[in-house]
């Protein structure tokens, strides 16, 4: 079990009034937030989750109060009332963290619409991988002289972090279809290695999370050898790139690369998790056409495969358009996916 997080160190985390913005939204939108909240005891600055909450008039009453857990809605709608994200960045850019998610939480938590459901967003960190060529903060374990640890993690450290950070959340009240859980880019891979597989084969004592309603993959990495031997002719000019990126976060050694590979997971153990009530019964996976270094043939493979699980529906999100980033830049692709899903929840 990953130890609890000291009391202490709670009662020092309060809710504080801010603000979140989206570049397609004219004004602000005020929230209730905690950010940078250690999810594990003496943990590293990546070791991290924010939460935000709307400003609500129940939710102001919070401001300056410890965080203790989560809001649950008055009523008892069946529909998930949170939702949890991880963010991308090629599991190694320092500048993509948490606070990512703004512009959609701007989206969702505007006064134009007190009426959605969600009434808490949670976003997690993790330790990154080395970026020795990043244009603004590289980091080189060797030549840095191991100064950041936070940004050392290989394969499977970032997955065990998201890992901790559901047991987190879990202590605060997350629990079995309360959420939906979305990834972006990387964090699309690292949400799949913890949803399809149990926590025992990344080698962590963490308890496996608990069940997400659905599954909201964006612009995802799901199978990394094709990321290097099958990017088609449209993508090919990156291989070099991605044999780089996936060398700092997974290692050197390909052969080991399947086996972090949610589109090659064995599908009897797909079919165990979703039998044992640890899988999601829906996915939503979405893929911009225009996305810069992402061909659409990595959700097309996660969706073939994970088709084949029962009782599992997956369906392809229509919201992503545009550049790599943009469902994060301006948040309204999310907000809209998230929409999706909950009505794809409701048809029953």
């Amino acid at each position: 079990m990953v130890p609890l997080i000291a009391m202490q160190e709670l009662k020092d985390t309060k809710w504080q009034l801010t603000e979140v913005v989206s570049p397609n939204l004219p004004v602000p939108t005020q929230v209730i937030a905690a950010k940078n909240i250690l999810y594990l005891p003496h943990g590293n600055r990546f070791q991290t989750l924010n939460i935000y909450l709307p400003k609500a008039v129940e939710n102001q009453k919070l401001i300056g109060t410890p965080v203790t857990s989560l809001p649950s809605p008055d009523d008892k709608s069946l529909l998930p009332y949170w939702h949890i994200h991880v963010h991308g960045g090629a599991w190694r850019d320092p500048n993509l963290t948490a606070s990512s998610i703004e512009p959609t939480v701007a989206y969702e938590f505007s006064p134009d619409n007190a009426s959605f459901p969600i009434v808490a967003i949670a976003s997690i960190n993790y330790t990154l991988s080395p970026f020795p060529t990043h244009p603004i903060q590289p980091y080189d374990p060797v030549k840095d002289n191991h100064l950041d640890l936070s940004r050392e993690a290989l394969h499977p450290q970032h997955v065990r972090d998201v890992l901790a950070g559901f047991q987190f959340l879990e202590s605060m009240g997350l629990k079995d279809d309360s959420y939906i859980l979305s990834g972006h880019s990387a964090g699309a891979c690292l949400c799949s290695q913890a949803i399809f597989q149990p926590a025992e084969y990344w080698a962590t004592d963490s308890a496996p999370p608990p069940r997400p309603a659905a599954f909201l993959g964006l612009n995802g990495l799901y199978d990394l050898p094709a990321l290097v031997d099958g990017l088609g002719a449209s993508h090919q000019h990156l291989k070099d790139a991605y044999e780089n990126l996936l060398g700092y976060a997974f290692g050197t050694d390909k052969s080991k690369w399947p086996a972090a590979s949610s589109t090659r997971f064995e599908l009897s153990q797909l079919d165990r998790q979703r039998v044992e009530g640890r899988a999601p019964r829906l996915v939503v996976l979405d893929q911009s056409k225009e996305d810069q270094p992402v061909p659409m043939n990595q959700a097309e493979r996660l969706e073939k495969h994970l088709s084949k699980v029962e009782q599992m529906r997956v369906v392809r999100g229509n919201r992503c358009a545009g550049l790599h980033a943009a469902p994060w830049e301006e948040g309204g692709m999310i907000w809209e996916s998230i929409r999706d899903v909950l009505e794809l929840l409701g048809e029953g």
